[in-house]
């Protein structure tokens, strides 16, 4: 079926013109470059910083070590121990003072850890396995019994914990904090590029640029083209940030400790362009309702607390995806934009449901872009006063 009426105008290459227009300002404009770039160094930035502290923080603890053999101790506290020896206790003392992070000094009377405070916890542990142990290897000397062949002779104590539950064997912790971070992340990415199409609406309607355009192209599908065109800079901005993320994940070496689900790429693909077409459609009939930058945010303010209603419930209700709160919500557009995906990670939704879902998200979207379409179309060429939503959609 032909998109060209009988006076020739052809609205394929309508929308075609708007968005590939809109595409080369985007690129120029200084603050959308500017929101690229800072979003990079944050990101890369952050991910450098996390590693640096992880580094710092990831040594294996020190203990000195005096009244015993340095290799025994090391043996008994395990790798997760660096063990040296010292020779007495004002050594060990010394020991600590330089920077040792404890000291294990055998006295006549037992065992005494010295530490600057309180030790770490894995330290103190070790420590006490090691007194414990180093006691009964002289007990057993003591009663004639060699502590080699007693611990060849000793069977294994380890006590394995088994989840006998229906959930048992079902632990997707990790699916659901990733599909989270990642549902921030698209969120993030909607909330700075969406907000894009009111300033540029805002920008043509306070220039009278629009009355110029509106001669030639029909107003709904100057939004059509400004809101696809969005899309478009918003997916390629986000595939830049995600990739200088894992290029900065795999030159740390993070990338090994990341666990990413390949099934949850595609589910936050459609959440993002489905978010998208949601809110740049609502950001763009924001704009087209003042003729002053300035009045902008007031109008914008609704959009705004949509969007964080949409972006609250899984940060807080991660933990408990199966709660009677996120079933429901994971069925209320838009909110069901930021819970579906948490809910199908953790195994409490399907497929088929989430389908179904995001089927529901995507027909209130079209929806949403109806109205909009009547109020863009009804207040892109009021130059008067501000018009509320309310009076924007009586007068579309």
């Amino acid at each position: 079926m032909s998109t060209r009426t009988t006076s020739g105008y052809s609205r394929a290459r309508a929308i075609g013109t708007v968005t590939g227009r809109e595409i080369q300002v985007a690129m120029k404009n200084k603050g959308i470059i500017a929101t690229f770039i800072i979003v990079i160094v944050v990101v890369v930035g952050g991910i450098f910083v996390l590693n640096y502290f992880n580094d710092r923080d990831s040594g294996n603890p020190s203990l000195a070590v005096s009244g015993a053999e340095a290799t025994v101790v090391s043996e008994i506290a395990g790798d997760g121990v660096d063990v040296s020896s010292v020779d007495d206790r004002d050594a060990a003392v010394t020991a600590v003072e330089d920077g040792k992070d404890a000291a294990l000094v055998r006295t006549d009377d037992g065992f005494e850890l010295l530490s600057d405070g309180t030790p770490d916890a894995a330290l103190s542990a070790a420590a006490q396995a090691v007194a414990a142990t180093l006691a009964q290897n002289d007990a057993l000397s003591a009663v004639g019994v060699e502590p080699a062949e007693f611990a060849a002779a000793l069977p294994d104590a380890t006590v394995t914990p088994v989840d006998l539950s229906a959930d048992a064997d079902e632990d997707n912790t990790a699916a659901v904090v990733t599909t989270m971070l990642g549902t921030m992340v698209v969120l993030t990415f909607i909330m700075t590029f969406a907000g894009n199409v009111g300033g540029r609406v805002t920008e043509e309607k306070s220039s009278r640029v629009v009355e110029i355009i509106l001669a030639t192209i029909r107003p709904i599908d100057l939004l059509v083209g400004k809101v696809l065109a969005m899309a478009v800079i918003g997916f390629i901005g986000t595939v830049l940030i995600l990739g200088a993320a894992m290029a900065a994940l795999r030159a740390t070496g993070m990338l090994e400790d990341v666990r990413i689900d390949a099934a949850t790429l595609p589910v936050l693909l459609v959440a993002f362009i489905l978010g998208m077409l949601f809110f740049s459609a609502l950001y763009a009939a924001a704009g087209s309702m003042v003729s002053k930058a300035e009045d902008l945010a007031s109008t914008q303010m609704p959009v705004m607390l949509l969007f964080f209603a949409v972006m609250y419930p899984p940060i807080f209700g991660w933990s408990a995806p199966d709660s009677t709160v996120m079933q429901v919500l994971s069925w209320v557009p838009p909110v069901s934009l930021g819970v579906a995906p948490m809910r199908y990670a953790s195994g409490d939704m399907s497929l088929g449901l989430l389908v179904a879902s995001y089927a529901l998200l995507a027909l209130t979207t079209l929806l949403v872009l109806l109205v909009v379409a009547r109020i863009y179309r009804g207040s892109i060429l009021n130059n008067g006063r501000k018009l509320t939503w309310l009076r924007a959609i009586k007068t579309g």
